[in-house]
C-alpha cells in the first residue's frame, strides 16, 4: 500500500528515514502517514503509506497516495503568519502597533498595549478561549468569535510569559488580515501567497466536492491523561475525542480557521516550507522579501516553559522553532522553524541543513511507547544531512 511521487532516485540517504515510517505505521498509531523531504531543491522522498479512512474497528478506505489530501491542524498558523508578515512587507500591517488599532474593542480590559508581535509571539496573554461559546459549533462553522476575545482579560502581562494561544489570537489576526485588505481570508491567501507560488490545492479547507480527497484522523493510542483533555477544553474550548471527531465533518472540512484547517498534498506544504527557507522567494518568484521572512521566523522568545504545555518551547513569530536538544525536529536543530500540528503532524524547514520536511499523518495518539518510533523518523531525517 506505499505509493510513491515524484522522487529523486539516485539519492538514498532518506531510505533509513522510510524504513522507520513503515516500523511506525506498523504499530498501528496512524491509518495514514505521508513523508515528503526537500533537500538543496530535490525531492528524495514523496511517499505515503495507509488508507484515507481506517479507524479502529471501521472499514478500510482507499489507499492514501501522494495526491491526496491531509490536514496540517497547528502547522496551519505558519500559512496565516507568512500572511500577515506580507502584509507587513506591503504597508498595511505593523508588527509593534497595537491591536487595539485594528480592532478598538480589544482595547477593554487591560489590552490596548497587546501588539500584533505579541499574538504571532504567543505572548499576549490571551491563551484560553472564551468560556460558554458553542465551541463546536464554531468549529463547524469557521466562526471568528472577535467579539468575546476582545472581552477576554489578559492572564499575564503582554511580552512577559510564554504560552502557546491555538485559536484566540489567530481569528483576531484574521479579522485584521480581512479589515485591512477587503478581501475573505481564503482567497486573500491564494491571490497573495499561493498562485504565484504555482500551489494549487493548498488552502483554508476544501472545496465540497473534494472532501472524500481528504485523509481522515483518528484517535488511537491510551486515553489522554485528564492534564491534557484539561489544556484542550481550556485552550480549544473541546476535547480531544471531540476535537478529531470534529475534524471529521464536512463542515470543518470547508470551513475557513486560520490557526487549525489548511489542507493541501504534502508536496505544497513542503514547497511551501521552501519559499520561507530561501527567503521569500521560489522558482524564481519573489512573495516575500528576506527581511519578512527573518523576522518570521528568528527566535523571538527566550526558550522558557510554556504555561500551556507544560514543557520547553521558543517560537518565532509564527513559527515554533528548533533547538540544540530539546526540538520537535531532532536532535541539533537549532535554526530549523515550523509547526507541530494536532497531534503527530510535522511540518519544518532547516536552512542549515538546507531542507524542508512534511511528515503528516491522521492517528492522534497523546500518550504512547510507540511515539518513540514517531520521534525516531524525524531524528533519522536530520541525522543524514549536516549542518553547514
Amino acid at each position: 500500500m506505499v505509493r510513491v511521487g515524484q522522487e529523486d532516485r539516485r539519492d538514498s540517504r532518506t531510505e533509513g528515514a522510510w524504513k522507520a515510517v513503515e516500523r511506525l505505521y506498523a504499530a498501528g498509531l496512524h491509518p495514514a502517514i505521508a513523508l515528503h523531504v526537500v533537500h538543496r531543491g530535490r525531492v528524495l522522498l514523496d511517499r505515503t503509506i495507509g488508507h484515507l479512512d481506517n479507524a479502529p474497528g471501521g472499514a478500510v478506505g482507499p489507499v492514501v497516495t501522494p495526491d491526496s489530501l491531509f490536514s496540517l491542524f497547528s502547522g496551519s498558523k505558519i500559512v496565516t503568519a507568512a500572511l500577515v508578515h506580507a502584509h507587513v512587507d506591503d504597508g498595511r500591517l505593523s508588527l509593534d502597533k497595537p491591536v487595539a488599532d485594528y480592532i478598538p474593542a480589544f482595547a477593554q480590559n487591560g489590552k490596548h498595549t497587546i501588539t500584533l508581535r505579541h499574538l504571532l509571539s504567543h505572548t499576549a496573554g490571551i491563551p484560553d478561549m472564551p468560556p460558554g461559546l458553542d465551541a463546536v459549533g464554531l468549529l463547524r462553522r469557521g466562526e471568528a468569535p472577535v467579539e468575546a476575545i476582545c472581552a477576554l482579560r489578559p492572564l499575564t502581562p503582554p511580552g512577559q510569559r510564554v504560552a502557546y494561544h491555538p485559536m484566540t489570537a489567530w481569528f483576531l489576526l484574521q479579522r485584521i488580515l480581512e479589515d485591512v485588505a477587503g478581501t475573505p481570508l481564503r482567497p486573500l491567501l491564494r491571490r497573495r501567497l499561493l498562485d504565484p507560488l504555482g500551489i494549487e490545492n493548498l488552502a483554508y479547507g476544501v472545496d465540497p466536492s473534494r472532501i472524500a480527497e481528504v485523509a481522515l484522523h483518528a484517535i488511537t493510542g491510551p486515553p489522554a491523561p485528564g492534564v491534557m483533555t484539561r489544556i484542550f477544553e481550556r485552550s480549544i474550548g473541546v476535547d480531544l475525542d471531540t476535537a478529531v471527531r470534529v475534524s471529521n465533518e464536512p463542515e470543518f472540512l470547508t470551513a475557513t480557521l486560520p490557526s487549525a484547517n489548511a489542507i493541501g498534498k504534502p508536496r505544497e506544504m513542503s514547497r511551501f516550507l521552501e519559499m520561507l527557507r530561501l527567503g521569500g522567494t521560489l522558482d524564481g518568484v519573489r512573495v516575500m522579501s528576506e527581511s519578512a521572512v527573518r523576522s518570521m521566523v528568528t527566535a523571538a522568545t527566550p526558550r522558557q516553559f510554556d504555561a500551556t504545555f507544560g514543557f520547553p518551547m521558543r517560537y518565532g513569530l509564527g513559527v515554533m522553532m528548533g533547538g540544540k536538544r530539546f526540538s520537535l525536529y531532532g536532535l541539533d536543530t537549532p535554526g530549523a522553524f515550523g509547526h507541530l500540528g494536532l497531534s503527530n503532524v510535522v511540518v519544518y524547514a532547516d536552512p542549515a541543513r538546507e531542507l524542508s520536511v512534511s511528515f503528516l499523518n491522521t492517528g492522534k495518539p497523546m500518550m504512547d511507547h510507540d511515539m518513540l518510533r514517531w520521534y525516531w523518523v524525524l531524528q533519522r531525517i536530520v541525522s543524514v544531512f549536516p549542518r553547514r
